[in-house]
C-alpha cells in the first residue's frame, strides 16, 4: 500500500524539481540594462563560425542567437585551440561578457573562451 502511494508521489516531486529555471539568452534581452558589462557562463549551442567577417556565433534553447567577434591576433590566438575543434550544433560551455542587444533581437558579447561540454563528461583516465 505504502509503495502505491510513494511511487506517484515521487514522480510529482521529480517533474516539480526538474523544471527548468535557468537563465536564457532572453531573458537577459529582455533585461539587457542590468546585465551589460556582467560576465556570464552558459551552455549553448553552435551556429556558425564565419571566417570572412569574423564573427561565432551561439543560440540558446529558445534560439536567440549571441554574437561575438574573434577580429584581432591577440583574440585568435586565445581561441585558437577551440576554434580549431568547433563544429555548428554542439553544446559548449561559453564563458562571456555581455556588451549589449544585437540588431534582430540578440546579443552581442565578448568572448573568453568556450570547451565542449561533453569533455564534462569524459573521464580523465
Amino acid at each position: 500500500m505504502r509503495l502505491k502511494l510513494l511511487i506517484p508521489l515521487l514522480m510529482v516531486f521529480s517533474v516539480l524539481f526538474a523544471q527548468d529555471d535557468r537563465l536564457t539568452l532572453s531573458a537577459i534581452v529582455r533585461d539587457i540594462d542590468s546585465w551589460q558589462n556582467k560576465s556570464l557562463e552558459m551552455n549553448l549551442k553552435l551556429k556558425k563560425i564565419d571566417y570572412l567577417f569574423e564573427k561565432i556565433v551561439f543560440y540558446d534553447s529558445d534560439n536567440i542567437n549571441i554574437e561575438f567577434s574573434i577580429a584581432g591576433k591577440k583574440k585568435k590566438k586565445e581561441l585558437a585551440g577551440d576554434l580549431l575543434n568547433a563544429h555548428d550544433g554542439v553544446m559548449y560551455r561559453v564563458r562571456f561578457t555581455i556588451v549589449g542587444s544585437g540588431n534582430l533581437g540578440g546579443l552581442t558579447g565578448e568572448l573568453q573562451g568556450f570547451t565542449p561540454v561533453y569533455s564534462d563528461y569524459v573521464p580523465e583516465r
